[in-house]
Formats: structure tokens, sequence, C-alpha cells
């Protein structure tokens, strides 16, 4: 039997090299987070309810619990090291917040939320890029149904570069901050790591611009791309 690409974020080794080495160097990390929270304040009604979809560590749920501390969050991760990441960055906060061990790439996910829906925002950071496309266009279908009428998506995402070109840029990006992050190593040492990472394996990139004509199908309005550096994007819309 096959295995499926993103099951490596299973691994307790793994999740702590990613969270400890690269989520903490990822360029622009804090406008991003910045641009999200704005766009969740932008609804047209105070945030009561959020879902971190790919949760990993919590950080994302951490800045809407800080940015919105009246709000309810639930946090689902299919990976229980990242989920126990979440709950110890959640901890003085953890009152409020669900958090979920099931897998989004298999359709039935939604019935392990069902009862914290509908949601006025639903976010993922950085994990919708593990799923094929034709399963990425399903899973858009699927935040659609769990959102209330207004509510807002908002993909904090990587996303395919439309040319080797602006692939390379990016990769170059991406070492230059990994080796400010990591000062005890040289910068070559940092992108030969970078370069032959085991998770690479798992990134299945797609245009930014397909995958926002994706959510107008659906039925998405407000559709946009709100942040973009590269392969680094922010995109999504609201249900009317």
């Amino acid at each position: 039997m096959a295995t499926r690409s993103d099951a490596v974020w299973k691994s307790k080794a793994l999740a702590a090299t990613y969270l400890e080495g690269v989520r903490g160097a990822i360029p622009l990390a804090s406008q991003q987070i910045e641009v999200m929270l704005r766009l969740m304040a932008g609804i047209d009604r105070p945030l009561g309810s959020f879902l971190d979809l790919g949760c990993g560590d919590g950080v994302l749920a951490a800045a809407i619990a800080e940015r919105f501390p009246k709000a309810w969050g639930t946090l689902l991760d299919f990976s229980e090291p990242m989920l126990e990441a979440a709950r110890i960055r959640l901890s003085s906060g953890i009152a409020g917040m669900h958090l979920v061990l099931a897998d989004y790439g298999v359709a039935t996910w939604t019935r392990a939320v069902d009862a914290y829906a509908p949601f006025d925002a639903i976010v993922s950071g950085f994990s919708i890029h593990h799923q094929p496309d034709v399963r990425k266009r399903e899973v858009y279908g699927e935040i659609f149904a769990l959102l209330g009428k207004g509510g807002i998506f908002i993909n904090v995402e990587h996303v395919a570069s439309a040319s080797p070109w602006g692939a390379a840029l990016n990769d170059e990006l991406f070492v230059d901050h990994l080796a400010r992050h990591h000062s005890g190593k040289s910068r070559e040492e940092v992108a030969g790591e970078y370069y032959n990472r085991p998770d690479k394996a798992a990134n299945i990139l797609a245009p930014v611009e397909a995958q926002c004509e994706w959510l107008r199908e659906i039925g998405f309005t407000d559709v946009d791309c709100y942040f973009k550096i590269f392969e680094l994007a922010i995109f999504g819309g609201r249900r009317p």
C-alpha cells in the first residue's frame, strides 16, 4: 500500500524539527498574521467561533485568541505531535479551545467538527497544499458548508510559482531567513538542509489564481489574494 506524502507530519521528530527550525523563519510571518486578523475583523459581526484547519502548533489560533478573546476556537490536525504542541502553546487559554484529532484528507472529517459549526471564520496555515489538487477543491467545498452566512475563509498558504525563476527567488528568500534564524550554521549548511528536507515531497503546490477560481466556482464571494510574496500567499473569500 502506498504511503501518503503528508504522513511524514505524524513523526514527532519531524514535527519538532519543523516547529523549531522552519516555522519561526517564515519570511514576513508577523505581517501575514496581521493580514489574517484584519480580514477576520472585517466581517459584519463580532467573531464568535473559528476553526483552525491543519492547526500545527496553534500559532494562528493563539494570535486569533489574543485579538478576539471572546471567540471560541476549534483546532484540527491529524498529527498528534502537532496537537500536543498546540496544547502547550495554548495552555493558558485552553478552556476556550477544542482540540480535534482528525484527517481532513478524508471527506468524513467534517463529522468531527459538526458540533461546533457553523463557524464565523475558518483559517488554515501552510497545510492544504499537502493535498492533491482534486482534494484541495473538495476541502474548499467542505469549508464553505461549515461557514455561517457572511463567514470568511482565510488560507495562509504555500502556492506554486509561475516559473522556475520565481521558484528560485522564493527559495533564496527562504534560505536567507533560515540562515538568520540559525546563526550557528553557515548559509551553505542551511541551504543544504533546506533543499534536502524530508517534508519537501509532501508539497503539492497549485497557483493562487487557480485556487481563487475554485473558490468562486464553489460560491465564495469577495474572493481575492490579499497578500503575496513569491510562493507565500494569503487568499480566501466569504460565504454570502
